[in-house]
């Protein structure tokens, strides 16, 4: 093998690396934010046996800068409803302290639920 080769290996390695950890990093912070989210979370009674929403947030000095919620499929009266309550939450439980930058969580009739037992 020549040492170009290597060089090229090497640079992979570390670029994938790297992008491994901003992975997890956004993972956490998603997690982190979903967790304190549910703190503050009143969503309408009646849900539906499944519901599935995705949110991306930018948090910025501790707060909400930017929020979209968006449905995986065309949402339903009580998913209208819901999606300004879980954004309302999000901004309700500010400040997120140490988390910054952009992330995306899910939100899941079983997420919430099993969050609400912690």
């Amino acid at each position: 093998m020549t040492k170009t080769f290597l060089y090229y290996v090497l640079i992979t390695s570390v670029a994938l690396a790297i992008n491994v950890k901003s992975v997890v990093a956004a993972e956490d912070s998603g997690s982190i934010a979903f967790n304190q989210m549910l703190k503050c979370l009143k969503l309408p009674a009646d849900a539906p046996s499944a519901y599935s929403f995705l949110i991306v947030a930018v948090i910025k000095d501790g707060s909400a800068d930017f929020l979209s919620i968006n449905f995986r499929t065309p949402p339903s009266e009580w998913e209208k409803t819901a999606a300004p309550l879980i954004a309302d939450a999000i901004t309700q439980c500010e400040p997120y302290g140490s988390i910054s930058g952009r992330m995306e969580f899910a939100v899941t009739r079983e997420l919430v639920e099993a969050g609400s037992k912690n």
